[in-house]
């Protein structure tokens, strides 16, 4: 039985989309000369990728002479919301206060920190 597509990001198509994400645009040479040395992968391999991310709709493309130019049609915010709200949904039942919570116990977090967030709650 074939493995359900997902439309959240994985870790190599969020590195390819954080690359993108900071030059604007790019060709599939552009991200693997980004990628040189970090990872390894190799061309097909992103070119596969940025294919896939264009069927889930991150990415959009067009011609400049024999070059295929990516351009994200998600904005990284966006992916980040669609991101949380995805955890959510998996594993603290759409609750943002659990999140929080579970965060707070398992994480060491500053006395400044805690107070930025104080605040930003009392803010609203």
């Amino acid at each position: 039985m074939p493995r359900k597509k997902s439309s959240s990001l994985t870790d190599a198509e969020h590195r390819i989309m954080e690359i993108l994400w900071s030059r604007g645009s790019g060709t599939v040479a552009d991200v693997v000369e980004a990628l040189s040395g970090k990872d390894g992968t190799a061309y097909n391999t992103i070119l596969t990728l940025m294919r896939i991310l264009r069927e889930k709709g991150y990415l959009g493309c067009r011609k400049e002479g024999r070059a295929h130019v990516y351009i994200p049609k998600v904005q990284r915010n966006d992916a980040a919301r669609s991101a949380v709200r995805q955890l959510l949904g998996k594993f603290f039942s759409d609750s943002p206060g659990e999140l929080v919570l579970t965060f707070l116990r398992e994480e060491e977090i500053s006395p400044a920190e805690l107070d930025e967030l104080k605040r930003r709650i009392q803010k609203g």
